[in-house]
């Protein structure tokens, strides 16, 4: 069995993608995650040994330190391979470390609201991936965006929160993720709107929005809801961690997967997109270059990122909310849960990549 060691900035289970990794590989590698601690609530799986650095001092010190911190467990780790999730800067382990067998993990472009920094940051992502011999990256689109051409396909994925054939009586809209730079004020409008030009219509209709942001984000939508009485209609929990879902996603009949359709998100597949359909729910999405691969008349209903687009791809969902069916709709992404891509997809790449010679150089 190999030494397999996960690095993130994340802290640990926070990342969904290599928290669920880690978790469905546990039994075919010696697993150990190496993050950030921001203070969270510590996830334990038996079966993933984690450890954790204080953020300590600004930037630059801390920088540092996780660099110093991540150099020194590679050196006396024994690791096989390492997995490490993009960070800035990461290029330096591979300087320290020439004998290690690294993958470098790219989950996503920068996705400011700033072009130029976007333009900066990507290039230096370009700058410092192409240093690392194995790669992998979350959609072809993005790859052809940061101009890769030689790289490993790791797909983004979802859990299964309910397994059983949906009652499609109720209108029960249901939106997972963050609420960073996601612009979901734009999608409440709308929904007002739709609520305002249809007083009348049935099912009722209800949103839980699950999720928080560094900002106001969540406070600016509270004050909206409170302004326009609409809090029976919407209610926001914060965050939820992943293992905490299921419950939500059993009331829901529909997801929503509203993202800004902007260049730095449109080739972004969210993992809120696969979640929905494994569960057996009908999608509301935005149209993204990634969404429009998977949402067709089957799965959901796609939309502009504007108000009055979301009120008609209400309408049109809502419509046809009973003639959706839970069991085709689960078809559309089954190759997409994060087990059958960590099983089918991720363990073998790993197989085949050659082992460490276990040599390694220490910053002091």
């Amino acid at each position: 069995m190999k030494n397999l060691l996960i690095v993130t900035k994340s802290q640990y289970g926070y990342h969904v993608d290599p928290y669920k990794f880690g978790y469905y590989l546990k039994n075919d590698f010696r697993i150990t995650h190496l993050s950030w601690d921001f203070g969270l609530p510590k996830i334990v799986v038996p079966g993933v040994r984690t450890k954790y650095l204080a953020r300590k001092g600004n930037k630059l010190i801390r920088w540092y330190r996780f660099l110093k911190k991540i150099n020194m467990e590679i050196g006396s780790g024994n690791y096989d391979l390492v997995f490490l999730v993009y960070f800035p800067g990461c290029t330096f382990l591979r300087w320290q470390n020439p004998q290690q067998t690294f993958n470098l993990d790219i989950r996503t472009a920068t996705d400011t609201d700033k072009a130029l920094i976007n333009l900066v940051k990507d290039k230096l992502l370009k700058w410092e991936a192409v240093r690392f011999p194995h790669l992998s990256i979350l959609s072809h689109g993005l790859a052809n965006k940061l101009g890769f051409t030689k790289y490993h396909f790791l797909p983004l994925g979802g859990e299964k929160f309910c397994s059983g054939n949906k009652s499609f009586n109720h209108a029960n809209l249901l939106y997972v993720g963050t609420l960073e730079n996601r612009n979901l004020l734009v999608f409440i409008r709308g929904l007002y709107r739709y609520m305002s030009d249809n007083k009348l219509v049935k099912p009722p209709i209800t949103l839980t929005i699950i999720g928080d942001g560094p900002g106001n984000e969540r406070t600016e939508i509270e004050d909206y809801i409170q302004s326009h009485g609409l809090e029976n209609v919407i209610r926001t929990t914060g965050y939820v961690h992943n293992d905490q879902l299921s419950g939500y996603f059993e009331e829901a009949t529909i997801g929503i997967s509203y993202v800004p359709i902007t260049p730095y998100y449109t080739h972004q597949p969210p993992t809120k997109t696969y979640e929905y359909l494994l569960s057996g729910l009908p999608v509301l999405a935005t149209a993204t270059v990634e969404n429009a691969k998977i949402i067709t008349d089957i799965s959901g209903e796609l939309i502009q990122d504007d108000e009055a687009s979301v009120a008609r791809g209400l309408e049109k969902l809502i419509q046809r909310l009973n003639e959706f069916d839970s069991e085709k709709i689960r078809r559309v992404c089954n190759d997409y849960s994060w087990q059958y891509i960590a099983r089918n997809n991720l363990a073998p790449y790993l197989e085949s990549l050659p082992l460490s010679h276990r040599i390694s150089y220490q910053v002091g």
